[in-house]
């Protein structure tokens, strides 16, 4: 049983932080997870958006988003923090609506500065529990200490998020809200509904409405972040599945097997099939 599993809760350092992310294809990881930058710099494909994370910097990463590594550098220093969601659920932490619109801003920025002295503190919070995570010796409470632990370390989260945002979350604005409610949407329906005619009445606005916002606060139409999502988890299911190429056209919604081939091609000019040949060994 690995760590995660027996504690809910696991520590990576830039030593085997590639285990949990891919390298080399597009990945969605299968945890939540927060992300430390202490030196060096990792460049990330997230959603629509290019992430730069540099010195003293981090980052939430999350199961719906599919991410792409496109560089790291040689003094890159890190921590991940990956955690299993109904573990977090059982602690009753109450940071939650705090991380959602982090996550959110972080979406439309490129990624949460630290000051020194809060990656310090943090930085020292992560490594003990780490250190009792890792731990061979037999410990009575080990279990117990581990949530302590976490809890602590989430709490220091939520206080620096909520001293950098200074109530942020009452501040939102009408069209950062019509955002993150049409990211929240396309995150949950995106398999089944690719209209932004869906989306739009989602929220009782036009689409036109809509397309505004989104390129307004993104920089691309509605219509463009939901192919990109649609193209995000069309990668994933080709490079790291073996199901036939008619099974995942119909897991993506799509009619038949040609519009989804079509479809893919439109917007990576090469077929699933070439695509997916690129990752067989």
């Amino acid at each position: 049983m690995s760590v995660l599993e027996k504690f809910g809760v696991e520590i990576f350092t830039q030593h085997n932080i590639f285990e949990r992310i891919s390298a080399d294809k597009p990945f969605r990881p299968d945890n939540p997870a927060f992300i430390f930058i202490k030196s060096g710099t990792i460049k990330l494909k997230q959603h629509f958006r290019d992430l730069e994370l540099s010195e003293n910097m981090f980052m939430v990463t999350d199961p719906q988003t599919i991410y792409e590594m496109v560089s790291v550098s040689d003094d890159f220093q890190s921590r991940m923090v990956s955690y299993k969601r109904d573990f977090i659920s059982a602690l009753s932490l109450k940071f939650n609506r705090l991380i959602t619109y982090r996550y959110f801003r972080q979406q439309m920025n490129i990624g949460v500065p630290f000051l020194q002295d809060e990656m310090d503190v943090v930085w020292k919070s992560v490594n003990f529990l780490k250190y009792i995570l890792d731990s061979p010796t037999e410990m009575t409470y080990k279990k117990e200490m581990v949530e302590h632990l976490f809890s602590v370390f989430c709490y220091q989260m939520a206080g620096i998020i909520s001293k950098e945002d200074n109530n942020s979350m009452s501040q939102m604005s009408r069209q950062e809200e019509i955002v993150f409610n049409f990211l929240t949407d396309l995150a949950e329906h995106h398999l089944t509904e690719r209209s932004v005619e869906f989306y739009a009445e989602r929220q009782s606005i036009t689409t036109r409405h809509l397309s505004s916002v989104v390129k307004m606060i993104t920089g691309k139409s509605a219509s463009q972040i939901i192919a990109v999502i649609v193209m995000n988890e069309a990668k994933v299911l080709l490079n790291s599945s073996k199901k036939p190429v008619s099974e995942i056209s119909s897991i993506l919604g799509f009619s038949d097997q040609y519009s989804f081939s079509h479809f893919f091609k439109k917007h990576l000019e090469v077929s699933p099939s070439q695509y997916r040949n690129q990752f067989e060994t």
